[in-house]
């Protein structure tokens, strides 16, 4: 019941206490409320642990409370992964919202005017990947975030805590008390903060050039987790039980090359564990395929490879819409080469091939033009086709020319390839109001 007086509609407009508060947590999503929340414990838990162990200056806060200066500033490091990760997406998620990328389909693009159903098809298209770009960037970008900066700090407080406390703390019930472990942590924290770094520093080039998605948090927190278990196991192995100088700077400098390395360590260590188990090593596809598309370097390849594309034929379906929103790949780079795609998808790389050499036809959409006034060639030009092509006799090149003639893909692929990109940015659309 309302209390006499209140206004009508007090308590349902400004819900108070603690059902406020659940409110707002829910607001702010579940699992990134709990990923927080373990990563405070993991720093309070980080201070508590050493705090008992190492250091004897303090330090005021306000004068309200006094902490050790040292087990502060090892939390304080251990915090700073998660901080400085949630600064870069913030960053992310402002250049995201101040841009807005909208498309300009031709009316009669080229000779041949579009079917009504691919430009629909193609207008469709652009909306729904770029409203599924933004709903995974606002969505799903912190979550990812969240889980790579608990993994990287979760990985710091396990190795200072490896470092610093006593070893009869850690190993109660064995009478000899083993010190190798210091030496791993030494390793794995020298893996773990090389690494660290290194991503960050990709992560910020991604974001200058507008290019870090979801994905590129993924790919991270994935390499990262591999650098440290390469380190980890690399370190098992070669451990030394003396302890000198040599022997600590041995194990920093193994740490330090297992992140330099990255990917690649975990490549050599898995193999080399694969070999002592007796199990076959692990081949990965370099996606040498993508090769035959001309226009396509190695960082595109890798490029397109972070969107699971390693072949001719991925590349040639994926949604031209999707590609542009998840890259900063230009949209007429992109029709280009998804246009050659589609012709070795559809011939054949040797035909494309062929073709490209004798009758300068570059993608589907030339062979689709050929295709529409092969009728008016002339009859030494008609020969000179079939024999390139290799068909065993016409009606297997008319059939072909049929098909390219009426295909949806190819019309498709023409609306985005005739259509006018517009950006417009937050500060324009401010100004012009």
């Amino acid at each position: 019941m309302q209390a006499p007086g209140e206004p009508q509609g007090a308590r349902e407009d400004g819900p108070g206490g603690w059902r406020g508060a659940l409110a707002q947590l829910e607001s702010f999503g579940w699992p990134r409320v709990l990923a927080f929340l373990a990563w405070v414990l993991l720093v309070i838990s980080t201070y508590a642990s050493l705090d008992p162990v190492i250091g004897d200056g303090k330090l005021s806060l306000l004068g309200l409370v006094t902490l050790k200066t040292v087990p502060l500033l090892l939390a304080t490091l251990v915090a700073l992964p998660n901080v400085t990760l949630f600064i870069v997406a913030r960053m992310i998620l402002f250049r995201f919202a101040r841009r807005s990328f909208s498309l300009q389909f031709a009316t009669e693009p080229e000779e041949r005017p579009l079917p009504a159903a691919a430009l629909r098809q193609a207008e469709w298209l652009w909306t729904y990947e770029k409203s599924r770009a933004q709903t995974r960037y606002e969505a799903g970008l912190l979550p990812q975030v969240a889980v790579f900066g608990l993994l990287s700090s979760a990985t710091l407080s396990f190795c200072v805590l490896g470092i610093h406390l006593p070893p009869a703390q850690l190993f109660p019930n064995m009478s000899a008390v083993p010190t190798w472990h210091i030496w791993v942590a030494w390793t794995v924290l020298g893996t773990a903060t090389t690494s660290f770094l290194l991503t960050i520093g990709r992560i910020l080039v991604r974001i200058a050039g507008d290019d870090a998605t979801t994905r590129t948090f993924a790919n991270a927190a994935r390499s990262y987790g591999l650098c440290v278990v390469s380190g980890g196991l690399l370190a098992c192995l070669t451990v030394s039980a003396t302890e000198s100088a040599e022997t600590a700077q041995m194990s920093i400098a193994m740490g330090i090359a297992v992140g330099l390395l990255g990917d690649r360590a975990f490549l050599a260590v898995s193999n080399r564990a694969a070999a002592l188990l007796g199990a076959e090593p692990e081949v990965v596809d370099p996606g040498n395929e993508l090769r035959t598309i001309e226009g396509l370097g190695a960082e595109d390849q890798q490029r397109l490879q972070e969107e699971s594309i390693g072949s001719v034929h991925a590349l040639a379906f994926v949604p031209v819409p999707r590609l542009f929103f998840n890259s900063s790949l230009n949209l007429q780079r992109i029709c280009d080469w998804q246009d050659q795609a589609l012709l070795q998808v559809y011939i054949g790389a040797t035909r494309a091939r062929a073709l490209r050499e004798f009758f300068q036809i570059r993608g589907a959409i030339d062979a689709q033009r050929l295709a529409d006034s092969h009728e008016g060639l002339p009859p030494e030009v008609w020969q000179q086709l079939v024999a390139c092509m290799s068909f065993p006799s016409e009606a297997h090149l008319r059939q072909l020319f049929k098909r390219l003639v009426s295909d949806g893909r190819i019309d498709e692929l023409r609306a985005y390839r005739g259509a006018t990109l517009r950006i417009d940015t937050l500060g324009s659309s401010s100004r012009r109001m």
